[in-house]
């Protein structure tokens, strides 16, 4: 059995050098600069040295345990890929085995040459010799990746039709590739990263690794074997015995790499500050961390294992990160220049892990996606204010190293202070797209009517793009996104797709035969219901594989209870179960296309129903379906703070969440109503025919989820926040708004209050989140026909911001069409 790694260190602080605050900001502006240049790469390399160790390891391991088979696995990685220190870097850990680069990953799916050939004219570059060796890799996963899996359950033609269908990006294209393509990702933890959870980072930053493997051994030493569960628990502990003694020692390369490096390095400086990165990564993260230097790079191996999961979450950084900061300052060991630069580094680290996937998820997560959420603000469990001096320098270090990763979330309540309301206000104003704010009132209350406590409830954190988690406590499956305006296509044809032709819905009856909006809208509820429930069992579909293939022994143990309980975080039922959602797309263009109908074939009776299908199937093309297009357009639309049009949208948000609530998920709870849209607007867009709502075939969908269809907000952004408010937000555990500001509209400091004016609105009338970008139309525009121009130019997404210039076309035009407001 594993021993516990011992260190001859003592438990005082290492010494820091304090030199002056404009020494240090001389310096750091310096060694930023380099540090951010190297992100902009022309290719992003793409290598086969991560799937290689994790398939050598799986074929030693055949027969045994899944569980112990992933901790091997780990481990051969952990000790065998290659590492390296950059220039200038202060905190190491590289994400992958060469600098800005992915490694592919089966874990998903396989990787085809037409998939490989794809990834290539997208911006990333791999070696044939590479290539060559995927193929043989490729040999052995086959019918071992999640598709392959999730496919043998879809022989019913039920299933396997809407699978095809794309109700739920993206649509399959065989039972065994699925969509086609694997991920390639950065980070060195086990995949996929579909768990949105908050793991317990305070834990290891004040108890060390050492700590959690000695608990693991003292639970083996208790087990009786008196039912079969403790066999299971004695493979689950010894491989997080495993898993986390690899840590230990891959911190103890990066020791060793830095001794060696600093041994023969010519600059006094820097050979310093290298034997400081060997002092610490003997120390970090195997025992708990002196002070803040400590503590961040412990944070950052721990992040690194984390990942390839796209969705790892930093959790309340300011409140756990505060003592370490607080105790070195006090003690003079550090200042504020020093946290801030430690802080950038961070940020550029947290960009060196990058990502992809196939061509179809590329579509809907565009822009190298990644949703590394950091947490700042709120209350604390007692309920009082939560800001502190580290929560305005995180802010700071997005302002001066605007980076698009990682993501910032300021947590909002009635006693948030101005200061930092204007502080994050002033970073949005740079145009970098964070912070994202959320209302501690929405989502307190949220967790409330999930029988969270209210002191629990107030310590929640943001994972994903804005997915409420209470850390070590819950879990949330992220599935594939729901494309409602499709669901309205479906029912328009009877229950027919009308990409595949094959009958996918309920036959409802043709919409020339309903002799009232009611009775219409009724019965495209009880079509939106059925494809939900067929969504859900696609869901459990992908959790029983998952549960099967993915065990994990590093998330699982950061988890409450994670040893004593002696089960993978999977295998378990959590205090908060939130093991499933759905997560509708283009609700919005549902809602403003059933109050066309209502208005102009009901109401007002300007167009017969067969008038507007005949329109629909011809796509609006030709003199006379062009102007049945414009009474569409010029129907109620939802944005305006307009009851007629905003009532259908409140209508069809609270049917999903009723909906949602009944349907089970496979680890025995509910699921749960969630609407954020990433870049899926885009794809499911073009799987989508022409809308009631004057949509043209194939065009993007609204953004978010209570985002207005872009353009059509008319009336400035207080009425857009009020006919947001009439949707009960509640009931769902993320929604998304987005706004667009011209930069003059926040050119002063009184602008920068009338916008936090604004947040503080609508969060006091219900509303769940607000994100902006900042940017003219004319800006866009240029870097679209010259992005070697503006290859640092960011723009707010959905819960993640990206470069400009490596989003897609579709997805560029979308955000140059929204509205653009002049004034707060």
């Amino acid at each position: 059995m594993n021993q516990v790694i011992q260190s001859t260190h003592t438990n005082f602080a290492h010494p820091i050098p304090l030199p002056s605050a404009q020494e240090i900001i001389g310096a750091s502006k310096t060694r930023i600069q380099k540090l951010r240049a190297r992100l902009f790469v022309d290719k992003y390399p793409v290598c086969v040295e991560k799937i290689r160790l994790l398939t050598e390891a799986y074929k030693q391991t055949e027969g045994e345990p899944m569980i112990l088979r992933r901790a091997q696995a780990l481990a051969n990685v952990l000790a065998k890929i290659t590492i390296f220190i950059e220039d200038d870097e202060l905190i190491v850990g590289n994400a992958a085995s060469q600098p800005m680069a992915v490694e592919f990953d089966c874990d998903y799916g396989i990787w085809s040459q037409d998939e490989i050939d794809a990834l290539k004219q997208d911006g990333f570059t791999t070696s044939q010799e590479d290539e060559i060796e995927l193929k043989t890799i490729n040999e052995y996963w086959k019918g071992k990746t999640l598709v392959g899996r999730m496919g043998q359950f879809y022989d019913d033609e039920r299933l396997w039709s809407f699978m095809q269908s794309g109700v739920v990006l993206p649509p399959w294209k065989t039972r065994a590739e699925g969509s086609g393509g694997g991920y390639a990702q950065g980070g060195l933890g086990l995949g996929p990263g579909f768990f949105l959870c908050g793991f317990d980072f305070a834990r290891v930053l004040n108890g060390g690794l050492n700590q959690i493997i000695a608990e693991a051994e003292n639970e083996l030493k208790q087990i009786r074997f008196t039912n079969a569960d403790a066999v299971k628990k004695v493979d689950y502990l010894k491989a997080v015995i495993l898993a986390q003694g690899a840590i230990i020692h891959f911190a103890h390369r990066f020791a060793n790499l830095a001794r060696e490096l600093a041994a023969c390095e010519s600059d006094p400086a820097r050979k310093q500050e290298l034997a400081q990165i060997a002092e610490i990564c003997d120390r970090v993260p195997a025992y708990p961390a002196r002070d803040f230097r400590d503590a961040m790079q412990s944070f950052w191996f721990m992040f690194l294992m984390l990942t390839p999961s796209t969705t790892a979450a930093a959790g309340r950084f300011d409140q756990y990160m505060f003592p370490f900061y607080k105790n070195d300052l006090d003690a003079g060991r550090i200042n504020d220049a020093q946290v801030l630069e430690l802080l950038q580094c961070l940020r550029i680290k947290d960009m060196q892990i990058n990502r992809t996937s196939g061509k179809a998820n590329r579509q809907k997560n565009a822009g190298l996606a990644k949703w590394h959420n950091w947490t700042i603000g709120g209350v604390t469990p007692e309920g009082n204010d939560a800001t502190n001096e580290l929560s305005y320098l995180i802010l700071e270090a997005a302002q001066c190293c605007p980076t698009p990763h990682h993501t910032i979330t300021v947590r909002v309540h009635d006693g948030t202070p101005e200061k930092l309301m204007q502080k994050s206000l002033e970073v949005v104003r740079t145009g970098i797209g964070m912070p994202a704010f959320v209302s501690d009132k929405s989502y307190i209350e949220f967790l409330l009517t999930q029988g969270v406590p209210l002191r629990t409830a107030r310590d929640y954190i943001m994972t994903g793009c804005l997915d409420v988690n209470i850390v070590g406590q819950s879990r949330i499956a992220t599935y594939g996104m729901f494309i409602a305006p499709l669901a309205l296509d479906i029912f328009m044809r009877n229950g027919i797709d009308p990409n595949t032709g094959l009958q996918v819905g309920l036959q409802t009856g043709a919409l020339e035969n309903f002799s009232g909006f009611d009775e219409l809208l009724t019965a495209f509820k009880k079509q939106l219901a059925y494809l939900m429930s067929v969504a859900a069992e696609r869901n459990n579909i992908e959790l029983r594989v998952m549960t099967e293939l993915f065990p994990d022994p590093v998330r699982s143990s950061l988890m409450v209870d994670g040893i004593t309980a002696g089960k993978d975080m999977l295998h378990r039922k959590m205090p908060l179960e939130n093991g499933g959602v759905l997560n509708p797309i283009g609700m919005i263009n549902v809602a403003d296309s059933l109050t066309t109908l209502k208005w102009l074939v009901f109401d007002e009776k300007k167009i017969s129903m067969r008038e507007l299908q005949t329109a629909l199937r011809a796509n609006w093309q030709g003199d006379e379906y062009e102007k049945i297009r414009q009474q569409c357009l010029a129907a109620p639309k939802y944005g305006n703070d307009d009851d007629y049009a905003d009532a259908l949208a409140h209508d069809l948000y609270q049917f999903w969440a009723d909906i949602t609530g009944t349907l089970d998920t496979a680890l025995g709870g509910k699921h749960i109503p969630t609407a954020i849209s990433i870049t899926s607007h885009a794809p499911g867009g073009a799987l989508t025919s022409a809308t009631p709502d004057g949509r043209f075939a194939g065009e993007c969908l609204a953004d978010g989820t209570t985002s207005p269809m872009r353009g059509r907000d008319k009336n400035g952004p207080t009425a857009a926040i009020k006919s947001a408010s009439k949707i009960d937000q509640t009931p769902y555990q993320a929604t998304l708004m987005n706004m667009k500001f011209h930069p003059t509209a926040l050119k002063t400091n009184e602008d920068l209050r009338k916008l936090s004016a604004l947040i503080r609105t609508y969060f006091g009338l219900g509303g769940k989140h607000l994100q902006f970008n900042v940017v003219t139309k004319e800006t866009l525009i240029a870097a679209q026909k010259q992005p070697e121009n503006y290859r640092d130019l960011v723009v707010r997404m959905a819960g993640y911001s990206a470069y400009f210039v490596q989003l897609g076309k579709t997805v560029q035009d979308e955000i140059i069409a929204r509205t653009e407001h002049h004034q707060v």
